[in-house]
């Protein structure tokens, strides 16, 4: 008798095929996948995001606001990453690519595939925006999760991955929430030591 792990791995690995499945199809969609799935194109999408927020120039309530967005998500994002390191350091799963009959159009990580780090990493960044801006915000969610579609897609995540992926960056973001409500003061003076920072106002937009 199977037990309720062994079945959802089946059933997570049926989702994967059936999406892997349709590469080798559609040479454009292939090429697309592999440009989205990779850790450039969202991820310093998402960096460049940050940095207009920082640097915009409104009125003062504003600004601090969003400077505290993107220190909440770039907090977020530490967060998830540490996250994915001491699980990976306590479960190893292989990646989907060594099973039989799947397809791998993408570099073959080394790495535990659960779970997914990328993922992980862009939804962190992604949920602090949202939370402050909805129609940025839900760009960045909509980003992330062709991200994790497309590495599916590629062959080096299960859908489980990137499921336990969203479950990492959703306790990281609540964490940082917290950590944020409590040293809210802290956090205010650092960044009026940082508006009062010479250097900083050169790269005002």
């Amino acid at each position: 008798m199977e037990t309720v792990l062994e079945f959802l791995v089946k059933i997570d690995q049926t989702i994967f095929f059936l999406i892997n499945g349709g590469v080798g199809t559609y040479t454009l969609i292939d090429s697309a996948a592999r440009i989205i799935a990779s850790d450039y194109l969202i991820p310093v999408s998402f960096s460049l995001v940050l940095i207009f927020i920082w640097f915009r120039e409104d009125t003062l309530s504003l600004r601090m606001a969003g400077r505290v967005a993107v220190l909440k998500s770039i907090s977020t994002l530490l967060a998830s990453c540490f996250l994915v390191l001491v699980l990976n350091g306590i479960v190893f799963r292989e990646r989907p690519f060594n099973l039989p009959d799947s397809n791998l159009i993408f570099y073959a990580p080394t790495d535990s595939s659960f779970p997914s780090n990328s993922f992980a990493a862009v939804m962190g960044m992604a949920l602090p925006i949202f939370s402050s801006y909805k129609v940025l915000g839900r760009i960045m969610l909509f980003a992330s999760f062709c991200l994790g579609f497309g590495r599916i897609l590629v062959g080096i995540h299960f859908p489980g991955d990137v499921v336990g992926g969203l479950l990492v960056a959703l306790v990281s973001f609540w964490i940082t929430v917290r950590l944020f409500h409590i040293f809210n003061r802290q956090i205010i003076t650092l960044i009026i030591l940082l508006e009062k920072a010479k250097w900083l106002q050169v790269f005002r937009i």
